[in-house]
């Protein structure tokens, strides 16, 4: 929780990572999609022997701990967060059917997640300023997982979608193994991505009709 407001807790937040892919393959038509990692009390059990503590589920709800996630996973959950819910099942071959499935979220809880991650575009402070274009408004959101133990390492994320007023294409941008103090990897390449984009193929920044 937060202040005077009472936490999901960690089995009610299970249900939203699910409904969001996470903990599962997407589908994509590639060999060896892997599941990724979502710590619950069963995983750290088994894994740990030991019992789940409120701390874990702090860490937990941030994306810390034993989380693991695949780019196509984040892709795929950033996709339903633009498009207002709808989780496709992705895919690499020309002309296959675009299935999803419907999330149900909650309209004025995804508009104020929307909302932030536009203002961590555009706004001072925001942790994804590199992304912020006079060409195109982006919704998006920094990611920075830390590697082992020693957290000497970093992987460095950038997903979000375009254009923030009526989106198109949703993004994911993955720095692995950077150095530790470079943390602004991932959006600063999301960002030459798009100034690439905008000189070269216009055309793949422009809304929905």
């Amino acid at each position: 929780g937060f202040g005077d407001q009472e936490g999901l807790g960690i089995t009610k937040m299970h249900k939203y990572f699910d409904k969001f892919g996470f903990g599962k393959v997407t589908g994509i038509s590639l060999a060896n999609e892997q599941t990724g990692t979502v710590p619950n009390p069963d995983w750290k059990r088994e894994l740990f022997d030991d019992d789940w503590r409120l701390g874990d589920t702090y860490f937990t709800s941030i994306g810390q701990y034993g989380w693991q996630v695949t780019p196509i996973q984040m892709l795929a959950a950033y996709g339903a967060l633009a498009n207002g819910g709808k989780l496709f099942t992705p895919h690499i071959v020309k002309g296959e059917m675009g299935q999803y499935e419907d999330i149900d979220l909650d309209p004025w809880a995804l508009s104020i997640v929307q909302e932030g991650m536009h203002m961590t575009t555009n706004y001072p402070g925001g942790t994804a300023r590199s992304l912020e274009k006079p060409y195109v408004k982006i919704a998006a959101k920094s990611g920075t997982a830390e590697l082992d133990f020693a957290k000497a390492r970093l992987n460095t994320w950038a997903a979000g979608y375009w254009p923030y007023e009526n989106p198109k294409y949703s993004f994911v941008v993955l720095m692995e193994y950077a150095p530790y103090d470079n943390r602004l990897g991932g959006t600063k390449v999301a960002g030459d991505i798009l100034d690439w984009i905008h000189e070269n193929r216009p055309e793949y920044l422009e809304a929905v009709d």
